[in-house]
């Protein structure tokens, strides 16, 4: 098995983080959230060598979701979303398009449905889909070998915004109880905007979880 590698990018209006989570001896791996410059994304995944078998949308938010349809269609891959936020994907475009209305999504010509228990492979490496509902009400996390993906739940020092359509606070901290905190203080956060952190610095530093309860 060859090491995990991770790739980011930020892309889009947002800054939003894309990622690239590929094993760097056989290639195989996936994109994550490419909300935006599809031609850069190609490009670097192209660089990068990637063999991509498919494109991980985190949620369904425009600044994530806007180049999954030319990302896809240059990789020759398959996007997965879950289904309360396929919408995005498949039909109209919710949330934060009555913000965004500037953005145009890129629909991918295939979709396939994911959800909570489901898991990826790549190589010797698996991915397990993560329901962490609180930013949206589809919003899906990613786990990889103590790495999480997971999109705008959590973020250095603040979490996702829950007033926009399908937020709510309360999910959102009961996704960070239940499967952010059992992480190990050591696992890795990879989120939807702004510099990776970790669940040990998010327990002890950020002001919205201080006092949220979970495993070590």
């Amino acid at each position: 098995m060859g090491e995990l590698g991770i790739k980011v990018l930020q892309v889009g209006m947002l800054g939003t983080n894309c990622y690239v989570l590929m094993d760097e001896e056989t290639k195989e791996g996936y994109i994550i959230d490419p909300g935006g410059d599809a031609k850069g994304v190609a490009d670097a995944a192209r660089g990068l060598g990637l063999q991509c078998l498919g494109i991980l949308c985190t949620h369904g938010h425009m600044d994530h979701v806007g180049a999954v349809g030319k990302v896809a269609e240059a990789t020759g891959s398959t996007a997965y979303i879950s289904e309360l936020d396929s919408g995005a994907l498949t039909g109209s475009v919710q949330g934060l398009a009555s913000k965004l209305g500037s953005l145009v999504v890129s629909k991918p010509s295939g979709v396939e449905l994911i959800r909570e228990g489901d898991t990826l492979s790549f190589s010797d490496h698996t991915v397990e889909v993560l329901a962490t509902p609180g930013h949206t009400k589809g919003s899906l996390s990613f786990l990889c070998e103590g790495n999480l993906f997971c999109g705008d739940l959590v973020f250095q020092g603040s979490v996702g915004r829950t007033d926009l359509r399908g937020g709510s606070m309360s999910e959102l901290l009961d996704s960070v109880r239940r499967y952010v905190f059992t992480l190990p203080n050591t696992a890795r956060i990879f989120p939807g905007h702004g510099p990776a952190t970790t669940v040990g610095a998010e327990r002890v530093s950020n002001p919205f979880l201080r006092d949220l309860e979970g495993g070590a």
